[in-house]
């Protein structure tokens, strides 16, 4: 493949379609019934659902019928993280509540205006550190405000000093919900000639892809037909499948082409509401397509966990990074999360060959967008963190911002990660040479932000 591929120019399969646009997305697609989806979402942060009340709509000519969470969950709403395909109890604005199907766009979305639904507002955190402050609001069903792996959803609360002080920039003297280390931080602080102390914060931004969620569902001959977008084609089936609780034998799932995914349709976790239009094709026995507005992307797309963190680094006279102290609050949005805070950490232990490293994090839920995996999860909001302070150690030292890049990158044979997996192949010296050899001139010192920036 390397002969095939590599330093040479190639047309990938699906550039051609997509430039021409005989490509085919789910909104392509049209079957003979064919109605239109609308979805109802939640204007509230946070809520519950007291009365739906659709007589107007459903009495309107051109519908053909809602539906509703206790039509999806008769037996109740799953108790864990995650979106769902509609919600009693929505957690952020623009959760879908319900979903209605007409003979056209306009007509069902003039039936949704003609909906009335009751809601009891429920208390709603848009900062995980008020949300760990005592008294602080929680954004979990159950007053709770974050989700513990194999034991469900809980409540985790700092003292007041604890998050003034973590406000202040002091490191967090709370218990962590997650601890990893390895080697002897404070021996290698110890022989550290510069350590760096700061904070940061990374906000939390949409995936944004240039294709909305919109799918189109049938059923035919006891078999579901599924038409959207993914990143897997068969790992993507399992998990819709059972979403929308069909055995995966009778789904097929058509995905052409994909606009864009990023992460956020890398599982169906990510995309439930795709079972929307099954679930009503079903009820109404008609096929349905719903189109996700622009506006919807931005509530049910998905988007980066945003991290708060305490950073402190030691390095040693060549500059060598001998010890990295990471300690992160994740905003987990109003669905839970993932895991880039430890992929931020991972990310440091394995570009920077440290010798010791200690990460410490703990994940808040709030009121916010639903959080997953966005295109580097982790390493993407450590880089702007981690980037500045080698520019800054590189001054104080006196090495050059090129070489403490270079003496610190990995190697084949190195190891990396809290379980100090060995690299098979790693180029990272040989490839900062060739882009040093290609700078034309240019003062590979300064090709990153400068001392003052770094120290924000």
């Amino acid at each position: 493949m390397a002969y095939m591929h590599i330093g040479k120019d190639f047309t990938p399969p699906d550039v051609p379609g997509k430039v021409t646009g005989r490509i085919k997305y789910a909104e392509d697609y049209t079957r003979e019934g064919m109605v239109y989806a609308r979805l109802l979402t939640s204007p509230i942060p946070h809520a519950r659902v007291l009365d739906i009340d659709a007589s107007e709509a459903l009495a309107m000519d051109g519908v053909f019928g809602i539906l509703t969470a206790d039509d999806v969950y008769p037996d109740g709403e799953p108790q864990s993280t995650g979106l769902k395909i509609l919600t009693n109890e929505p957690t952020l604005v623009g959760e879908p509540i319900l979903a209605l199907a007409a003979v056209d766009e306009k007509t069902a979305e003039t039936a949704i205006a003609a909906i009335s639904v009751t809601f009891e507002r429920l208390p709603f955190v848009l900062d995980p550190l008020d949300s760990l402050a005592e008294g602080g609001g929680n954004a979990y069903p159950g007053d709770t405000n974050t989700f513990v792996f194999r034991q469900g959803f809980a409540t985790e609360k700092w003292t007041a000093d604890q998050v003034a002080s973590f406000r202040a920039g002091n490191e967090p003297t709370a218990e962590p919900q997650q601890t990893v280390e390895y080697g002897d931080l404070e021996a290698a602080f110890a022989e550290s000639t510069y350590v760096y102390e700061g904070t940061f914060t990374n906000a939390g931004y949409p995936h944004m892809s240039m294709e909305p969620r919109s799918a189109l569902a049938y059923w035919e001959n006891g078999k579901l037909y599924l038409h959207g977008g993914s990143q897997s084609l068969t790992a993507f089936a399992d998990g819709i499948a059972g979403i929308i609780g069909v055995p995966k034998a009778d789904l097929v799932f058509i995905n052409e082409a994909t606009g864009g995914g990023f992460g956020q349709r890398a599982r169906a976790g990510s995309v439930p509401v795709y079972a929307v239009p099954a679930k009503l094709s079903q009820k109404i026995n008609r096929p349905v397509m719903m189109r996700a507005t622009r506006e919807e992307e931005f509530t049910i797309g998905g988007a980066r966990q945003g991290l708060t963190g305490w950073i402190k680094v030691g390095f040693k006279p060549d500059g060598v990074m001998a010890a990295c102290d990471l300690w992160i609050v994740s905003d987990n949005g109003g669905k839970g999360g993932g895991a880039d805070a430890f992929s931020a950490a991972d990310c440091i232990s394995v570009l920077y060959q440290t010798d010791a490293v200690r990460f410490r994090g703990t994940a808040i839920g709030t009121n916010t967008a639903h959080r997953g995996a966005q295109r580097g999860p982790g390493q993407n909001q450590i880089a702007p963190i981690i980037s500045p302070i080698m520019d800054v150690a590189a001054d104080e030292l006196g090495v050059s911002r090129f070489d403490i890049r270079k003496i610190n990158t990995p190697m084949t044979g190195d190891v990396g990660g809290p379980q100090r997996i060995p690299f098979t192949s790693a180029y990272m010296p040989e490839a900062l040479e060739m882009a040093g050899n290609n700078l034309d001139g240019m003062n590979v010192n300064h090709v990153v932000v400068s001392k003052t920036a770094a120290k924000w």
